[in-house]
């Protein structure tokens, strides 16, 4: 009964190498060394953000905020301030328990970047949106309860090289004699 055995099991065997089994297995080993080396490698930058502030000709300071960016990614986002509640709808309740029912939203102030990149044979181009708000010491007339906010926003597209600052823009804040000059540089990470 052993010869029956070992029969099949040679038969096995020698099916087992010459079918394609082994080549296939060569193949997909092969076609994955050969993705790997042609996947492409994305680019990371960095891009630093320069506001430097004025008051009646007067340098208050600069403040410099970086952002890691990857063109095949979404807009990269830094944000630094307070969410300010704003009082946005008030109801009655009736019954023998009635009271007044607030609803609030939330308003970002401080400083907010967002930014996106895409890359070109001739550098990058760099879409930015800067906003800075504060809350202002004036007091709204629609209610003591609706808070002013103040904005200053820049947004635009630069073509920037690495290593080059480029000058974004200058504003005035509105409500002050405030002024703010916005460059950003860019640098390859990766």
């Amino acid at each position: 009964m052993m010869k029956p055995a070992s029969g099949i099991l040679a038969i096995a065997l020698v099916l087992g190498c010459v079918g394609n089994t082994a080549p296939a297995q060569n193949e997909v080993s092969t076609d994955k060394a050969t993705t790997t080396n042609t996947e492409k490698v994305s680019k990371t930058y960095r891009l630093t953000y320069t506001i430097t502030e004025s008051d009646g000709g007067k340098n208050l300071g600069t403040q410099h905020f970086s952002l890691t960016v990857n063109p095949d990614s979404k807009d990269a986002e830094l944000k630094m301030g307070s969410r300010v509640p704003i009082e946005s709808a008030a109801y009655n309740t009736e019954g023998p328990a009635a009271h007044t029912n607030v609803q609030y939203q939330y308003v970002d102030v401080g400083l907010n970047i967002s930014a996106r990149v895409h890359e070109f044979a001739t550098g990058a181009e760099v879409y930015s949106k800067l906003e800075q708000s504060s809350v202002a010491e004036a007091k709204s007339t629609i209610g003591s309860n609706a808070p002013v906010i103040r904005q200053a926003m820049l947004q635009n597209t630069a073509t920037l090289t690495a290593g080059k600052p480029v000058m974004l823009g200058s504003l005035d804040v509105p409500g002050s004699t405030r002024h703010l000059d916005i460059e950003v540089i860019l640098e390859n990470i990766k």
